[in-house]
């Protein structure tokens, strides 16, 4: 009897501490101090490269930081060196980065050549800006392409699935007389899976396509736009939240802000602004007849984007319903001598009077050809 009460005290006290032990941890949570913050682990920045001697490489990021390590970047792309593949990284602009051939050690810019070793790649300029890039007809063969690059820009051609975002192009000057020509990206070519240009703003851009003379359709640039030149091999392009300003564009036919052809259903356009852009078209120095009819060739201009499939037919409705904004937008007839402001002039009546002249319409005043510098 002793021994089964000595028991029965033994398991009492053991409760007893047990339940005091637990008021003493709940008194020390309620003292008023913190409990301590749990360890957090950084996850460690990957260690330079020491393999890559003339740019930043840090795991699947390239950090361009200067103007000679863009310039490193871009000879290394259209060489097809395949010490730089670079597919599935990110290149990251670190600095605003000025390419002013004016400048000291400056040079013009050759297109970059996006291909297999830039597959699926992102190209983020995290809000800076590229400046000045220049490009003249000199400077459109490079190592790598074998022949005069098909697409003007500060990309040349994109073969591959591709990420612009997040940068500022401003005051890039480019002239050209090969077929597709644009602010960012000359020419989107078949294999593009998807193609994105997310946050790009291009700004004082003067894109001098040429545009022949009548006949003679010598030196052209056919299709050129504020962003892209052209998107005509079935590839999908996205283009959101970017914007063209305060720049001029000047080509053949299918001449856009955005764009300045795409086939129809591959593209995603939506949220873009474009302002203060002047388009300049020469379509009706074609030897075909119904180019030269200014009913037929006002249709070669677009606020945001011509369709290939419809020969420049705009489809501006749309677009706006689509948080696409336009404002200030002039778009010249050159050889017919007209002016059309804004896009409401396009469907007023075109027909030359008795002298062989063609109405301003729009609200629009022709200049004569001799002020407007082309």
């Amino acid at each position: 009897m002793i021994m089964k009460n000595s028991f029965k005290l033994a398991a009492l006290l053991l409760v007893i501490c047990i339940a005091a032990g637990a008021f003493g941890a709940c008194k020390k949570a309620d003292d008023g101090k913190a409990d301590p913050e749990p360890a957090v682990t950084e996850e460690p920045v990957p260690e330079v490269d020491p393999s890559f001697e003339d740019m930043v490489v840090r795991g699947k990021t390239v950090e361009l930081s200067t103007r000679e390590e863009l310039f490193a970047f871009a000879e290394h792309m259209n060489n097809l060196d395949p010490k730089y593949n670079f597919s599935g990284y990110t290149i990251k602009i670190m600095n605003d980065i000025d390419l002013d051939p004016a400048l000291e050690g400056g040079r013009n810019w050759t297109p970059i050549f996006v291909d297999r070793y830039l597959y699926g790649a992102v190209f983020d300029g995290q809000g800076h800006t590229i400046n000045g890039v220049t490009i003249t007809p000199d400077d459109l063969e490079a190592e790598g392409y074998g022949e005069v690059v098909y697409g003007t820009g500060f990309f040349g051609l994109v073969g591959v699935s591709f990420t612009v975002k997040n940068v500022r192009f401003t005051n890039a000057k480019m002239e050209s007389c090969t077929k597709h020509c644009g602010g960012v990206i000359g020419s989107i070519e078949m294999g593009a899976d998807n193609v994105e240009l997310d946050h790009v703003t291009v700004s004082g851009l003067v894109l001098s396509g040429g545009t022949g003379s009548e006949n003679n359709l010598d030196g052209i640039s056919i299709r050129a736009g504020g962003l892209v030149g052209a998107d005509i091999q079935g590839s999908l392009v996205n283009i959101h939240d970017c914007t063209v300003e305060d720049s001029s564009v000047t080509g053949f036919h299918n001449v856009s802000g955005l764009i300045g052809c795409v086939n129809d259903g591959c593209y995603t356009i939506a949220n873009n602004t474009v302002k203060n852009v002047h388009l300049n078209y020469s379509a009706s120095y074609a030897e075909n007849a119904n180019y030269k009819n200014p009913e037929y060739s006002r249709y070669f201009s677009d606020p945001f984007y011509c369709v290939n499939s419809y020969w420049g037919e705009y489809h501006t409705d749309y677009d706006l319903e689509n948080g696409n904004t336009y404002a200030e937008l002039d778009s010249y007839d050159i050889r017919n001598d007209i002016h059309y402001s804004g896009e409401e002039g396009k469907d007023k009546d075109c027909t030359p009077n008795s002298e062989g002249m063609f109405p301003a319409v729009g609200g629009s005043v022709i200049r004569p050809r001799s002020e407007r510098g082309y």
